[in-house]
């Protein structure tokens, strides 16, 4: 009876780097004697190799709030979170997506269970901020860079859109304002944002730097009935 071949891989980690050594049981490797075969399970090691690389590559580049110096912002992004809420004894999961083009536009959309809209944030540049709370039916609006985020207060908008793009920013508060007793920590890939008794926790899923939209997500329309509430 001819012997059965069995051919295999092993991975080794020696200096630092991968190899993908063919590993032969039942038979020699010079029993092999086919040109053939090891020339396919030369091309299967490269192929297996250029896999686990990318993949590694992919764990490393998805670190978000690192410390160090921070990435340049892209030219523009769709970025996608998830928010954690809680307020005293009430705690809520919100999807939030950012359509942004740094320094010049924003789009924050909220939307809780169901997927129904929580709140809505734009701001432009020498434009300014409105904010539409659908669920209470209320907008705010504003000049400048510094935006009336409920719960939090005046917030600024850059320093908040650099979290969705993971990095660090030591405070949210604007230019000249303090807002009282908020402290922010990051956490693997995930920055914590304590107020009181209040925590927002955000989770980034993913940067899209290719990301193409709808001219119209610049425009934040306000229904007749919505009451406008005054910012302090």
């Amino acid at each position: 009876m001819r012997e059965q071949k069995r051919i295999g891989l092993e991975l080794k980690i020696e200096n630092g780097e991968l190899r993908i050594i063919p590993a032969f049981s039942g038979v020699s490797a010079k029993q092999t004697g086919c040109a053939e075969e090891m020339k396919f399970f030369k091309i299967l090691i490269i192929l297996v190799t250029l896999v686990i690389q990318v993949q590694l590559f992919s764990c490393a580049s998805s670190r978000y709030f690192a410390e160090g110096k921070q990435s340049a912002l892209p030219d523009s992004a769709k970025v996608k979170t998830a928010l954690f809420v809680s307020q005293e004894d009430t705690k809520e999961k919100l999807s939030a997506v950012l359509f942004a083009v740094p320094n010049k536009r924003y789009r924050f959309e909220f939307s809780g269970t169901f997927g129904l809209g929580a709140a809505s944030i734009l701001w432009k540049k020498d434009e300014g901020w409105r904010i539409v709370l659908p669920q209470n039916e209320r907008y705010m609006e504003g000049t400048g860079d510094c935006v009336f985020v409920p719960i939090y207060g005046g917030v600024d908008i850059h320093k908040f859109a650099a979290l969705f793009f993971g990095q660090r920013v030591n405070s949210l508060a604007c230019e000249g304002y303090a807002l009282q007793h908020l402290t922010l920590e990051y956490v693997d890939n995930t920055a914590l944002a304590f107020s009181g008794t209040d925590s927002l926790k955000l989770e980034i899923k993913n940067i899209d730097s290719k990301a193409k939209w709808k001219s119209g997500v610049w425009n934040l329309n306000v229904p007749d009935k919505y009451v406008r509430v005054d910012v302090q």
